[in-house]
């Protein structure tokens, strides 16, 4: 991920998932200037039309599988539902702020209508009705009565969805008044309780979907005939304030989600039983965050409402209107999150503290993650302070101190940051393993600049081969990384890499240059690579494949199965396979299958388990694919492979209802 978005991330993933936290905290405040929010007004004004007409216990109508959608009908829910967030110790720095945990616990009815249905798009009203509302913050109370009195009022206030004809919620349309801590806890719920389905039910699909933390990949599997089960697979994209950011490595998330759907003949949800668990993990100096939901719904009713037709164009210039996955909350000082990882420390205490490390290996490698994370917040706070690295650096430092600190610049990014890493680069009075780390390090770093590039192309033309294929392949990756920022001067650096390609004599120099070119993921590379699976040069076509492994859209795909079926040499095959490990898997598993069932090679077959039982938790086919290897497969160490995949747990067990996240 640039380390542009990093920022962002960084402070909105937690501001996020702990929206309901932030919004008691600034109610609670002594003193505050700013008022609770005022809906009073407004749901006067929502609840005038007269009372609706009834048609009770309306059967659901017949859907010949395909979800029905008909303007007036209301589908009312018994609600309960309990949510806990809270933190753990991502090795804050001292002095931080300690962050509230939070519980919430709603009952009461949920009710749907459908407004109005046109071609691509469904509007739908919701109105949730509270029983009990309870809201705690370090186990007390939260709410003073005033406060109560409001936020039930704007939880009782009706909003709008729009949805796509599959039920994925596309848009909410909110009341202007209602406030950012009523909007999550009503986002939240919907989120949870869509049911999202392209065209007919089948025995399994996937679906992306959207819900305040950003956008995910979902999985349905049958269980009954009118029973179906949604996992969450894996989280693709986060919600910022500069709008849904793809994930990067910088940002971890473990994600559980048990949702099992009962459903009527109209494919509308008869009842639903929800536990979902998230834990976010954003780096060095933000706590972790642990999310824990559950979530009931059971039909009570299902009728029609003669106050749904027209509502939404009634009130559509009182709402506002955003996205499911819209970044809610405050607007903080960017820099502020470096200042609490830094904290009182300077340049020289942190270089000192990388000169005397721990001897024990994990005390060791803590120690030094934390200095890198101080050494770059440093830097993002006081540029100038990186300059001084490259002294450091020739005064005498081993590898292993060395690296935390190039690896800070690298994150930094900034112009200073870029001298440095360019000049210790090309220092050959440094170490060679101090000076590798620094190459890879200038081609890691997120906005490089013409300076970093001049230097690295310098570097492939050094006499030291190491240094020089480094170099190459860091050329490639800064290529990727200036793709956001300077889409020409990066389209330039892929132009030059396919001359290299051209201009290389040895198969050897062909493969680098191959390698380098996938680095920097662009499309225009795939002539490169077509012209490169001609060679008669086994290593050449192994490195077409790995360079294929970050090309995004279906022509990448679409060479690396017709290799993994018909290329001649296994280290080709192997390397599909390797690639495929790196992309979306739907479209190539029948090539998978394909390949596990008729492969010569037990390499090929090896890999091909090996990969499906990495993916097993989040792809059904793969277990299907197992199950098949665990009978069929020849060789009897590659079925016991099978079988060890099949029989071990992958998916991560929801916390009890009262158990502590630690």
């Amino acid at each position: 991920m640039p380390w542009k978005f990093r920022r962002a991330l960084v402070s909105s993933v937690a501001v996020i998932l702990m929206l309901m936290g932030l919004g008691v905290v600034w109610w609670r405040q002594p003193g505050s200037d700013t008022p609770a929010p005022r809906v009073e007004q407004a749901t006067a004004s929502a609840a005038s039309p007269a009372q609706p007409t009834v048609v009770s216990g309306l059967a659901a109508p017949k859907a010949d599988g395909l979800r029905v959608w008909t303007p007036g009908m209301l589908y009312r829910y018994a609600l309960s539902t309990e949510q806990k967030v809270s933190f753990g110790n991502s090795k804050q720095p001292a002095g931080a702020p300690s962050l509230p945990g939070m519980h919430l616990t709603l009952q009461g009815e949920w009710s749907v209508g459908v407004v109005a249905v046109e071609a691509e798009r469904v509007h739908v009203r919701v109105n949730l009705q509270t029983s009990t509302f309870q809201l705690s913050v370090e186990g007390n109370d939260a709410l003073p009565p005033d406060v109560r009195r409001t936020m039930t009022a704007a939880l009782e206030l009706p909003f709008f969805l729009t949805l796509d004809k599959s039920g994925a919620v596309a848009l909410t349309h909110f009341e202007e008044p209602v406030d950012d801590l009523t909007r999550g806890i009503l986002r939240t719920l919907v989120a949870s309780s869509q049911f999202v389905v392209p065209g007919q039910l089948t025995q399994a699909w996937r679906s992306d979907e959207l819900d305040t933390t950003g956008q995910y990949v979902a999985v349905y599997v049958r269980q009954g005939n009118n029973r179906f089960e949604k996992k969450k697979q894996v989280y693709t994209h986060l919600t910022t304030p500069q709008g849904l950011q793809p994930m990067g490595s910088d940002v971890h998330t473990t994600t559980y989600m048990s949702a099992v759907f009962e459903l009527g003949e109209d494919i509308w949800t008869q009842s639903l039983q929800d536990k979902e668990h998230l834990e976010v993990d954003t780096g060095e100096g933000m706590p972790r965050v642990f999310n824990d939901l559950e979530l009931s719904l059971r039909l009570l009713e299902r009728r029609m409402d003669a106050t749904l037709k027209g509502s939404l164009e009634a009130r559509r210039g009182l709402l506002s209107t955003a996205t499911m996955a819209t970044f809610q909350g405050r607007a903080q000082d960017p820099l502020e999150h470096y200042r609490q990882i830094l904290g009182n420390r300077t340049f020289d205490e942190l270089i000192q503290a990388l000169r005397s490390l721990p001897a024990e290996e994990k005390a060791r490698d803590d120690a030094r993650t934390q200095v890198m994370e101080q050494l770059r917040a440093l830097f993002m706070l006081q540029p100038g302070e990186a300059l001084k690295v490259p002294d450091i650096l020739r005064s005498g430092m081993p590898q292993l101190a060395a690296s935390p600190m190039l690896g800070a610049l690298s994150a930094a990014s900034t112009p200073e940051a870029i001298h440095s890493l360019a000049t210790a680069s090309g220092d050959s009075s440094l170490a060679h393993d101090v000076r590798m780390d620094a190459v890879s390090a200038l081609g890691m770093a997120g906005e490089p600049n013409r300076e970093g590039v001049d230097a690295l192309r310098h570097l492939t033309r050094d006499q030291d081969a190491m240094l020089r294929d480094t170099a190459s392949l860091a050329f490639g990756n800064a290529a990727y990384q200036m793709t956001d920022d300077d889409a020409r001067g990066a389209e330039a650096l892929v132009h030059e890499m396919k001359n290299n390609y051209r201009s290389a004599t040895t198969p050897e120099q062909q493969a680098l240059a191959l390698r380098a070119i996938g680095n920097t993921r662009a499309p225009d590379a795939l002539d490169t690579i077509r012209e490169a699976l001609r060679s008669n040069a086994i290593q050449v076509r192994v490195a077409a494949m790995e360079a294929l492994r970050n090309i995004p859209g279906p022509e990448a795909d679409r060479l690396l199965s017709e290799r993994l079926l018909t290329d001649p040499a296994t280290q080709v095959r192997r390397g599909a396979v390797f690639a495929c490990g790196f992309r979306p898997l739907g479209t190539l598993l029948p090539v998978l299958r394909q390949a596990l069932q008729k492969d010569a090679s037990d390499g090929v077959r090896s890999d091909i388990i090996n990969l499906l039982g990495t993916v097993r938790g989040a792809a059904p086919e793969a277990l299907l694919l197992l199950q098949w290897a665990s009978q069929n497969e020849p060789h009897p160490e590659l079925r016991r492979m099978a079988a060890v995949f099949l029989n071990t747990p992958t998916a991560p067990s929801p916390l009890p209802p009262d158990s502590p996240a630690h």
